[in-house]
């Protein structure tokens, strides 16, 4: 497992992705944080006023998940509203774009491409010939149920305050990534310790690695979670451990 803190997260300096008007982006997961073989998670906010040109990704699907604020998504050639919990899924060669609101805007990208350099940057509002689908919007106003976007899968958790839990389990078939939106917490760690995590920080979790996670504050956790090279949850799968090894870590 790795843990990066939101602190430590690295800004994205290649041409796309870091030159478009107001807005910021920092790689908190990827090949080089945490190593990632199957893909990329970062941090982008797009402050009021601020919209990105309609560009696709040939190499790499993405997943644009609004935190806060409200704005505009182009998807499938129409730009629709955005707000908190909704979901842009724009396919590899899918044209796409964020325009902010008033409030700006908040998101976690994931990318099915290990770096934004692997995803590739081309600008035009037209999707690539060979796109498998246009960009679309997934609306909330909180989108709690796991979806899938391709080769990536989202979804929401909470977990109640003093102690609520994961139990300890693994996924066989896919990487995981979890990142922190409210409240503290721990990872259960390599050898058996603690990862204290709080808002913001992402950890990569690899395929087959015994995870668990409980809320160690006194507010409800809040946090967005995934599996990467995957089409569905059932894809990565899911194993329990023998009793006594569930219980070696409280």
């Amino acid at each position: 497992m790795h843990v990066t803190k939101l602190a430590e997260a690295r800004p994205e300096r290649g041409a796309g992705w870091s030159t478009q008007p107001l807005t910021d982006l920092s790689w908190l997961l990827d090949a080089e944080l945490g190593e990632s073989e199957h893909g990329a998670l970062a941090r982008m906010t797009i402050e009021a006023g601020g919209e990105q040109e309609p560009h696709r990704h040939p190499r790499a699907e993405e997943v644009a998940i609004v935190l806060d604020g409200r704005g505009a998504a182009l998807a499938g050639g129409r730009w629709l509203p955005i707000e908190a919990g909704n979901l842009l899924h724009a396919p590899a060669g899918a044209a796409h774009a964020l325009r902010a609101g008033a409030e700006g805007l908040d998101l976690l990208v994931v990318l099915s491409a290990t770096s934004a350099a692997a995803a590739g940057w081309e600008a035009g509002e037209v999707s690539a010939a060979e796109a498998p689908g246009e960009a679309r919007l997934l609306s909330g106003p909180r989108t709690d149920a796991i979806c899938g976007a391709g080769s990536t899968v989202v979804g929401r958790s909470s977990f109640a305050p003093d102690g609520g839990a994961h139990e300890l389990h693994r996924h066989p078939g896919s990487a995981g990534f979890f990142v922190v939106l409210a409240g503290e917490g721990a990872h259960l760690a390599p050898d058996g310790g603690e990862v204290a995590v709080e808002p913001g920080d992402a950890a990569l979790l690899p395929p087959g690695s015994w995870h668990r996670f409980r809320n160690t504050g006194p507010g409800e956790v809040r946090a967005v979670f995934g599996f990467l090279g995957v089409a569905g949850v059932d894809d990565a799968g899911e194993e329990l451990p023998e009793p006594a090894r569930a219980g070696s870590w409280n």
